[in-house]
């Protein structure tokens, strides 16, 4: 089968790829900058170069696919929440969304499946309530960015097209949030952020992949699905299982101020937390290779440092 994958260079977008190539799929990446793109991604991987503003059927034909993923977005996390920046983050998930719905509400695509990225924060702060995905959305800025991602999602009006939003908690990879939260225990000031009873839910990179394919293969699979390990634990849990990996303290917690001081109102999304179940791919007979937190840290970091000492 044929995939077309929106925002197919990042860490997610280039790990999905690998996977499905190697299960047999043909993947196309959408990109703006061939050139760089060519370098990110496998040589068996066709490029299509569209601007993120003409519609699609500037770009050729796109009947071909029988999947289309989106993963396109500005990053959250790199920079303060400005005014300014959080309207990018928005429009650059509602914007891309909107074409590719449009595309396929014209009959420009027909895919069988719409695979749209979407997050935990769509719950919004939710103290220790466990969450599957019959709840509402929040009311804080992350809350709203998912809301209106997912809105755009479920305009599609072909009947002949599945859309899932995939509500992805913390990936644990080699890239990604991970490499980040592992700095500081380097130089043994590890700990949790804020007052660590803010829950975290986590899925090892390899369990995300393979639900992706899942959602593909499986018709019965519609609507919002929680991209999360069924064991989500707390910050503070978790601060405590990555030092024990490590063999580092975890002894020394970053207050909200400071935090708050720091990074401003992007600080919420470090100091708030969702218990996300993913319920509804349970149900569909999905399996979890990795269910245990400190069994997905042991392997990601094994495999991180093999890597890097086969260099």
């Amino acid at each position: 089968m044929n995939v077309l994958i929106f925002g197919g260079t990042g860490f997610l977008g280039r790990k999905l790829t690998q996977e499905l190539i190697a299960n047999g799929y043909r993947v196309t990446v959408v990109t703006r900058n061939m050139s760089i793109s060519a370098n990110r991604v496998d040589h068996t991987v066709k490029l299509m170069t569209w601007d993120n503003s003409t519609p699609l059927s500037s770009v050729g034909n796109t009947k071909e696919y029988d999947i289309v993923v989106n993963f396109a977005g500005e990053s959250i996390g790199t920079r303060r929440w400005s005014d300014s920046v959080k309207q990018e983050i928005v429009n650059s998930r509602v914007k891309t969304t909107r074409a590719i719905v449009e595309a396929i509400n014209d009959g420009i695509m027909n895919p069988k499946v719409l695979i749209n990225a979407s997050a935990v924060g769509y719950y919004g702060p939710r103290q220790d309530d466990k969450i599957t995905e019959n709840e509402g959305p929040g009311q804080d800025f992350l809350a709203d960015v998912c809301r209106k991602w997912e809105d755009e999602a479920f305009k599609v009006r072909s009947q002949s097209t599945r859309v899932v939003t995939i509500r992805i908690g913390v990936v644990l990879g080699s890239q990604g949030a991970l490499p980040r939260m592992i700095i500081p225990f380097k130089f043994y000031v590890g700990g949790p952020l804020g007052k660590g009873n803010q829950w975290l839910p986590w899925i090892h990179i390899h369990d995300l992949m393979r639900m992706l394919q899942f959602i593909i293969e499986h018709d019965a699979v519609i609507g919002p699905v929680n991209g999360t390990a069924p064991e989500p634990v707390t910050m503070e849990d978790f601060t405590t299982v990555l030092g024990k990996v490590l063999k580092r303290p975890s002894w020394f917690p970053v207050p909200d101020f400071v935090l708050k001081i720091v990074l401003g109102q992007m600080s919420e999304m470090l100091l708030n937390g969702q218990r996300a179940i993913p319920q509804k791919i349970c149900d569909s007979g999905f399996k979890f290779e990795f269910t245990d937190l400190r069994s997905a840290l042991e392997e990601i970091l094994k495999n991180k440092n093999k890597n890097r000492n086969a260099v």
